[in-house]
C-alpha cells in the first residue's frame, strides 16, 4: 500500500513544475497607424498595455488591415504603421515583455477573416451600428464636384465592403490568439458580442 501512495503523489518538484506551465491570461489590443500618440491615447489604452505586460501574455498589433477599409494613401499608411510601432516602444511597451506586431504581416488574421466570413449572416453585419455611423458619415461627405450624378454616385461608392466586414476581420484577430482579455472603447462592444457569435456558430 505504501508503494502504492507514493506513486500516486506528486512531489514538491512536480507541482513547481506544474504550475510553471499553466499558460497565463492572454490580453489581444489592436491599433489603427495614425502615427499620432497623445496623451488621451496614452492614459486610455497604452499605459494600460504597459501595465498589462507584467502579468499577462500580451499581445499589441498595429491593425493595417483595418485601416484600408476606408480611404488612405499607401505610402503615408507604411510610414505611419512604423511610427505607430515606435510610439508603443517609447511608451514603455517592452518587447520582451510583450509581442508588437503588424496585422498584414500575419497573413493568418485575413485568412481566418475570410473563413469566418463565409460562416457569419448578412443579418448579423447589418444590425452593427458603427457600420451604420461610418458608412453615413461617409456618404455625407460633399462630392468633388457639385453635379447630382456625382453625387449620387460618391453617396453608392464611398463605402467599401471591407467596412461592412471589418467586425468578421477583428472576431479572426481575437480568436486567432485565443484571447483572454480585449480591450476595447464602448464603440466596439457590439464587436466582442458578434465575436462570441461567430465562435459558437462554427464550434
Amino acid at each position: 500500500s505504501s508503494s502504492s501512495s507514493s506513486s500516486s503523489s506528486s512531489t514538491p518538484e512536480q507541482q513547481d513544475s506544474s504550475k510553471k506551465t499553466e499558460r497565463r491570461k492572454r490580453v489581444l489590443s489592436g491599433a489603427q497607424p495614425t502615427g499620432i500618440l497623445h496623451l488621451g491615447n496614452y492614459y486610455g489604452a497604452v499605459r494600460n498595455y504597459v501595465d498589462l505586460q507584467e502579468d499577462q501574455d500580451a499581445f499589441y498589433t498595429i491593425v493595417d488591415l483595418h485601416a484600408i477599409t476606408v480611404a488612405h494613401d499607401p505610402k503615408e499608411l507604411r510610414e505611419s504603421t512604423r511610427t505607430t510601432a515606435a510610439l508603443y516602444l517609447a511608451a514603455g511597451i517592452d518587447p520582451s515583455k510583450a509581442t508588437i506586431f503588424v496585422q498584414s504581416q500575419v497573413r493568418a488574421h485575413s485568412e481566418l477573416s475570410w473563413l469566418l466570413q463565409c460562416a457569419t449572416p448578412i443579418g448579423w453585419l447589418e444590425r452593427m451600428i458603427q457600420f451604420k455611423e461610418k458608412s453615413r458619415k461617409l456618404r455625407s461627405q460633399p462630392a468633388d464636384d457639385d453635379g447630382e450624378e456625382s453625387a449620387a454616385k460618391k453617396s453608392v461608392e464611398s463605402v467599401s465592403t471591407g467596412l461592412f466586414t471589418y467586425p468578421v476581420l477583428m472576431a479572426a484577430d481575437i480568436l486567432l490568439y485565443k484571447a483572454d482579455l480585449v480591450p476595447v472603447g464602448e464603440d466596439q462592444k457590439q464587436h466582442i458580442e458578434l465575436t462570441r457569435d461567430i465562435a459558437e456558430r462554427i464550434n
